[in-house]
């Protein structure tokens, strides 16, 4: 059976996206199946954007994440956490850019819970995130702005530097 969706029957649900660049927004949905951040790139990529934040809502049947740990009283993360299990995506939230190869790169975190009413979340890991229903974002396009990921030594961790678009090559 399909739903009623602005006067017509969706019998099933893709990926979509919507570009307004009068308000510098995306919005759209990514469909049953798909990858929360390889999709969310997808959809950057259809419309050639390459910097700003991202924040969604929805549901997914796999979760893969990392959390935060401390190892010798220095931060870590955890080995990869998979959760195969039916969970709600409460808040999911992300800054798009650039690694230091060029290519986008989205840096993400979600806070979910489970069937059980176990509120947990974490840091995403790209590949193994996958949507169960649907999930719809809206990505706030920067101009002007260019977060591009470089190693931060100190921690061996790459994080999120951010430049004047005119500084960068």
């Amino acid at each position: 059976m399909g739903k009623q969706a602005g006067g017509k029957v969706v019998m099933n649900r893709s990926s979509q996206s919507v570009y307004d660049k009068k308000r510098g927004m995306i919005m759209g949905c990514l469909g049953q199946g798909e990858d929360l951040i390889s999709g969310l790139k997808k959809a950057c990529e259809k419309h050639q954007v390459t910097a700003g934040t991202i924040s969604c809502i929805g549901s997914l049947t796999r979760v893969c994440m990392v959390q935060p740990e401390y190892e010798n009283n220095r931060m870590s993360y955890s080995k990869p956490i998979v959760l195969d299990a039916l969970v709600e995506l409460l808040s999911g939230h992300g800054v798009l850019g650039k690694n230091e190869q060029g290519e986008l790169d989205i840096h993400f975190h979600g806070v979910f819970v489970d069937h059980q009413k176990t509120i947990s979340g974490g840091h995403f890991l790209e590949g193994n995130n996958i949507v169960a229903v649907t999930v719809e974002f809206t990505i706030f396009v920067t101009e002007g702005i260019q977060p591009i990921r470089e190693l931060y030594k100190p921690l061996g961790l790459p994080i999120f530097n951010f430049y004047d678009e005119s500084e960068v090559k």
